[in-house]
């Protein structure tokens, strides 16, 4: 599918679908899923599946008669639509599963949604720094986009953001250790 054709078909409204446009969606559909499941190895324990992490991320994009302007910003938006997501399923997963903070857990799921919880609070850091640094780490990270959608997004080279996307990575894992 096209960046028009597929800005058209997200922008309009869906209750009635041509076979043609029913398999753009199974296109999308398919992208999301590969976004999905590559989040699904990057924070293992999340306590999400895929497909509810696809379909929430869709629902996410639907409300409000949200508009996209090109495939690149639907996918973009459907990354920051992951990273708040797993985000909110980190903080259930921490209300659910109490730890004396006296004492190390080594349930997964915990540490992950630690994990998880500690990325945020570095981004939100990263972001007072520099926006772009963030925006750059949040679609390349949660969306799995790749330099020269990120580049088209943000309307900057594609070597840019390659060097953002490096820097973000850095401070970030300097400030996780």
């Amino acid at each position: 599918m096209d960046s028009s054709n597929l800005t058209q078909f997200l922008n309009s409204d869906q209750s009635a679908l041509s076979a043609a446009q029913q398999q753009d969606m199974q296109a999308v559909y398919q992208r999301l899923k590969e976004i999905a499941r590559s989040q699904r190895f990057k924070i293992k324990g999340s306590g999400i599946n895929t497909t509810a992490l696809v379909n929430e991320a869709w629902l996410k994009s639907q409300r409000n008669n949200k508009t996209f302007n090109d495939r690149n910003h639907f996918f973009a938006y459907a990354a920051l639509a992951m990273r708040h997501i797993l985000l909110n399923q980190a903080k259930k997963n921490r209300l659910i599963t109490f730890v004396d903070p006296q004492q190390s857990c080594d349930q997964p799921v915990y540490k992950e949604s630690t994990y998880l919880l500690d990325l945020e609070q570095q981004l939100v850091r990263l972001k007072a720094f520099d926006e772009k640094l963030e925006q750059v780490f949040t679609y390349k990270f949660f969306g799995d986009m790749e330099f020269a959608d990120i580049a088209a997004v943000m309307e900057v080279s594609e070597r840019t953001v390659f060097r953002n996307w490096k820097k973000a990575r850095a401070m970030l894992a300097v400030a996780m250790r």
